[in-house]
């Protein structure tokens, strides 16, 4: 995976797909992470589609979400530190995921998207900017 995040190249070197089942609706997280030496580093992002996994395809877009949880929608969440997160704000739905490839062992895509403290609620400071995502993921079955 990797991102440009306000301007900064942010390259991660393993990116993985889970299928998630949140209040009984299938999604996928598509995560990014920094691994050195078998071990994962705190900073990671991630892009979830609220959609089942089993029948994303190329060419489909996600925007997103306006609602936490919505059906077809996307969230992002951003983990500079162990302490630290940022994510995509429902009240500022600025952003989408577009499915490039999907085969039986990965799935690519490109996505873009702005990112806010979390408990930014009404979404009134973009805090990051997302240009340039693009991943490419291990599915993790």
């Amino acid at each position: 995976m990797k991102l440009t995040l306000n301007g900064n190249d942010l390259n991660f070197n393993d990116c993985e797909e889970i299928e998630a089942d949140v209040n009984d609706t299938k999604q996928a997280t598509i995560t990014g992470y920094m691994v050195t030496n078998g071990k994962p580093s705190a900073v990671s992002f991630e892009v979830d589609i609220v959609h089942d996994p089993a029948t994303l395809k190329a060419g489909q877009t996600y925007p997103t979400a306006s609602a936490f949880g919505a059906a077809d929608g996307a969230l992002f969440f951003y983990w500079p530190n162990s302490t630290d997160h940022f994510t995509s704000q429902p009240a500022y739905p600025e952003g989408s995921v577009t499915i490039t490839n999907v085969t039986s062992t990965s799935i690519s895509g490109t996505f873009s998207g702005k990112l806010f403290d979390p408990s930014d609620f009404t979404a009134t400071t973009v805090l990051y900017t997302v240009t340039n995502g693009s991943f490419t993921a291990k599915i993790d079955k």
